[in-house]
């Protein structure tokens, strides 16, 4: 209902300052009604969908069993052969629920909400299968370097997916198999106490904000989220136990958070934010002090002095517009 009214009031100011006629306002409204009046699902569609998940939960239910159950009575090559077949029906059968060829690789799905989230589904069963197949290439003696190849073709295909299907699942698969890509890598060519894993996972964080940022992202605030997580595991990963740089650079990632929140807006960016700053808080007092009530108490206190300052403005500035 919020948002009908600010598209509303937005193509009221558009009218009112010329950029768009009275008819083309009422054509824009209409195109938002009907978009909205198909959305609502019928009770069969809302059923065909819970089967279509129920029978794509079997399916990844009827894997994991073969592995478990019959993996090992079945040749490395047949292993690797049903993986691939799974992940090719997975990917072949999102793109049908997509729309065939004309519906991919769209920043916004032609098809239903429904048939677009079911696809996202399968496009993520696939990444993991793709990431199976590569594991059991390698063998059991293929060790990191089997890790590493099968956590980068996970990634691949998960990029792959989410341009086919852009959707918040798509970019959580893509944040995951990128974060252990990373791990993975890094841990391979660097000695443990390096820096340089954490620091990589920063960067591999700071480009999430970027392409949030640049509006590439189907969801904003979902890419502010995955970069603030992994940029806040990077942080903590810098060092190995205590050192002032975990709540220095944790810190830094939420002060970051607060300020983009000045320019976008996304509530997700002043939660983070004020997370990140008051973890890293506790990790220095804990680090740094004998972890009695005096340092607990001076937190307390600090902490309600910055709330009570916060709503102060929020309530004086209640009257103002956004």
């Amino acid at each position: 209902m919020v948002r009908e009214h600010r598209v509303g009031v937005a193509l009221e100011r558009l009218v009112a300052a010329g950029v768009i006629s009275g008819e083309q306002r009422g054509a824009v409204l209409r195109a938002v009604d009907a978009e909205e009046y198909a959305e609502r699902a019928s009770a069969a569609r809302v059923i065909a969908e819970i089967v279509a998940y129920l029978g794509a939960g079997l399916v990844a239910a009827g894997v994991a069993l073969f592995l478990g159950r019959a993996w090992t009575d079945v040749a490395q090559t047949g292993r690797v052969v049903l993986l691939l077949v799974v992940a090719g029906c997975a990917a072949g059968g999102a793109v049908v629920l997509a729309g065939g060829c004309d519906g991919v690789f769209r920043r916004v799905p032609i098809a239903s909400a429904g048939r677009s989230r079911l696809a996202a589904v399968l496009l993520v069963l696939a990444a993991g299968a793709v990431c199976g197949a590569v594991a059991t290439a390698f063998g059991d003696g293929g060790g990191e370097s089997a890790e590493i190849a099968a956590s980068i073709a996970g990634l691949l295909v998960a990029v792959l997916g989410y341009l086919l299907v852009p959707s918040v699942l798509g970019m959580v698969a893509m944040g995951g198999f990128g974060l252990w890509s990373v791990v993975t890598a890094t841990s391979e060519l660097f000695d443990y106490r390096s820096v340089w894993p954490g620091v990589l996972l920063l960067l591999f964080g700071a480009l999430w904000f970027v392409l949030a940022l640049a509006r590439l992202f189907v969801a904003e605030w979902a890419g502010y989220l995955i970069g603030g997580l992994i940029a806040v595991v990077g942080a903590q990963s810098v060092t190995i136990g205590e050192s002032p740089w975990r709540p220095v650079l944790t810190a830094l990632v939420g002060v970051l958070c607060l300020v983009l929140y000045a320019v976008r807006r996304e509530p997700v960016l002043v939660l983070g934010g004020a997370a990140a700053v008051a973890g890293a808080v506790a990790q220095a007092v804990a680090d740094y002090t004998d972890g009695g009530p005096a340092a607990a108490s001076l937190v307390l206190a600090i902490g309600a002095v910055v709330l009570t300052a916060g709503l102060v403005v929020l309530l004086v500035g209640s009257k103002q517009p956004d």
